[in-house]
């Protein structure tokens, strides 16, 4: 298709899609309907004209020229407030779906969306038709929900199922951004919008490239266009189609976009919202950098989302790079390590309770985190005292069973906060980053409660632990290993010997 041909079916697509949001407006009606409400209306006031009176009545003795025909006093009725602004994403209430809690936009009485918005389910469904394989309707998806929620709150997201994204989530990821860029087409309509994409999703290979945009061909009628760049096809060929489209939605590998971005054949500063697929690939492969180089291309306010295809703990330091502090987990499993994923465990075996102490100090001093929280024995609670005011840290020490667990905010120095080990409470951890166990854990079940409960909006989780080599903890072994295996850490011989030694017993 030549240059200009192209250009005025996207105009034509532009035009279409406006027009479909126009058709949603509840304030929007045809013509005919608007003249006949206003003819309902004229006749109502009296203001119908003097010929048309004298088709239908005959004048009277009391109105012999029917001056006052039609003019009955009658009481005006209050007429209401209508709100006539247009709304792009207005609930399509004979669609029975699941109802959307939005986070940042309910109002004081709670009040819910009845439905998903309009464009967004026309989008499903666009993808739906597409793909007759489905297993389920996209819109019943949890995760597809919680990730929408997300977008419009502003956060970050991080993916820790541990795979690569599948298509259900790639729908809901592509229908989220041609949502809002329906959205903000109709608020800036004297605005144009930026020629940069608006979702930039980086892959490893080409055939992922091909599944993400297999998708988002669906959104074709939508008038949405999307891209693939990745080796093997011409550069100069791939430069002439972006200058000439100007799609919506890029997919690429890396080192590609990059080649492209350096030859100034696609600006990327006003990407609203990058998808970093596969990381641990990425990584494998050696492309974190030219990951991180474009992520510093984009400067406009965009929101990330990393699906990470890894446990390993050594790409956490590259999550924690691509994600701002607080983020969103989401997961299509509840595994022990989908929900420890990104949190750092380390298990220190001491000769001797001097040694632990020793050890115990030396995490102290290495803690970033400004507040750090010690779950332990209560009986130890003096001895820890004394240590870490003896470090300068300020201490807070939980009583019972009622203390709130409160996140450290300090103008100055770090914050310990102790908790009992017997009362602690799973669900106010979810802000704590940095969790210390200088007497360990009573149960395998308790250390995985404290290990699933930390960190739940952080990618920046660690979680230490403190064993002498005369405690008995043969029982705990074998789990622990698997834990610390099945989440890509660090496991200690000794460790690994304990729990070999306790299963040939």
């Amino acid at each position: 298709m030549a240059k200009g041909d192209d250009a005025l079916a996207r105009k034509k697509n532009k035009a279409n899609r406006k027009k479909m949001n126009r058709k949603n407006d509840s304030s929007a009606v045809s013509s005919r309907i608007a003249a006949i409400i206003a003819a309902k209306k004229r006749r109502q006031t009296g203001k119908r004209s003097m010929c048309q009176g004298m088709c239908f009545s005959l004048p009277t003795p009391e109105d012999p020229f029917n001056e006052k025909l039609g003019k009955v006093n009658t009481p005006k009725k209050k007429k209401k407030k209508v709100n006539k602004s247009r709304d792009a994403l207005s609930v399509n209430k004979s669609l029975k779906k699941p109802s959307l809690d939005v986070e940042g936009v309910e109002n004081k009485n709670k009040k819910k969306f009845d439905g998903p918005l309009k464009f967004l389910m026309s989008c499903l469904n666009e993808i739906e038709s597409s793909f007759h394989h489905l297993d389920k309707p996209l819109f019943t998806s949890t995760w597809g929900i919680e990730f929408w929620k997300s977008f419009h709150s502003g956060k970050d997201v991080v993916d820790t199922t541990g795979t690569s994204s599948t298509l259900e989530q790639i729908a809901w990821i592509v229908s989220t951004a041609t949502e809002a860029i329906s959205k903000s087409e109709l608020e800036e309509e004297d605005n144009p919008l930026s020629n940069s994409p608006f979702l930039l999703y980086l892959v490893p290979s080409h055939s992922k490239a091909s599944q993400v945009r297999s998708v988002c061909k669906a959104l074709k009628p939508l008038g949405v266009h999307a891209v693939s760049l990745h080796n093997g096809a011409e550069l100069d060929h791939q430069i002439s189609g972006l200058k000439s489209l100007e799609p919506e939605f890029i997919v690429s590998t890396p080192e590609r976009l990059l080649e492209i971005v350096s030859l100034k054949g696609v600006d990327i500063s006003g990407v609203s919202l990058l998808v970093i697929d596969e990381l641990g690939s990425l990584c494998a492969s050696g492309y974190l950098d030219a990951v991180k180089s474009i992520k510093q291309a984009i400067s406009s306010n965009h929101r990330s989302i990393v699906f990470n295809d890894s446990f390993s703990a050594s790409y956490i330091p590259a999550v924690q790079s691509l994600l701002g502090r607080s983020i969103n987990r989401l997961s299509l499993s509840d595994s022990v390590a989908s929900q420890a994923s990104c949190i750092i465990q380390t298990v220190n075996v001491c000769a001797s309770e001097e040694k632990k102490l020793q050890k115990f100090s030396e995490v102290l001093d290495s803690a970033s985190s400004r507040g750090i929280y010690i779950v332990a024995k209560k009986e130890s609670f003096r001895k820890l005292t004394a240590l870490l005011k003896l470090k300068g840290l300020s201490v807070i020490i939980a009583n019972n069973s009622d203390s709130k667990i409160i996140p450290a905010v300090t103008k100055r120095g770090k914050l310990a906060y102790l908790i009992d080990i017997e009362q602690f409470d799973s669900t106010e951890m979810k802000a704590i980053e940095t969790v210390l166990l200088p007497d360990f854990v009573p149960s395998f079940e308790t250390y995985v409660e404290i290990l699933t409960s930390i960190a739940g909006e952080s990618v920046r989780g660690t979680l230490h632990s403190f064993v002498t080599e005369k405690e008995d903890v043969s029982c705990l072994a074998g789990s622990l290993v698997n834990v610390l295996e099945d989440c890509g850490q660090n496991v200690p011989d000794n460790w690994r010997n304990l729990s070999a030694s306790s299963m040939s017993d």
